[in-house]
């Protein structure tokens, strides 16, 4: 024989449930609306540091054009010339480890 199962539904059981049950799902949306700020946090970080990044190789670009003028004479020198007193010709050039006299 089976026992025999009586339901007694009372307002305040029935209320508990609906409670526990706004409290679940008010912890399930807090908890997608906290995974949705971090992905947005994110990305908005990304953004930023690409925009910095941007910014940086623009201004390196900037100053390698305008700025770089006593450079790019300094760095087209790489031979140097010189006539040594007994008339032999001395040729410098500049290499990985340094100056190179020929």
């Amino acid at each position: 024989m089976t026992a025999a199962r009586t339901t007694s539904f009372s307002v305040d059981t029935v209320l508990s449930r609906i409670g526990y049950a706004f409290r679940e799902g008010a912890r399930w949306l807090l908890r997608g609306l906290l995974a949705i700020t971090i992905i947005c946090m994110a990305g908005v970080i990304a953004v930023v540091t690409a925009a910095v990044g941007l910014i940086v190789a623009a201004i390196a670009v900037l100053l390698r054009l305008t700025g770089a003028r006593s450079g790019t004479a300094r760095a087209t020198r790489t031979h140097d010339a010189r006539i040594d007193p007994d008339g032999v010709t001395l040729n410098a050039h500049r290499t990985a480890r340094g100056w190179t006299v020929e």
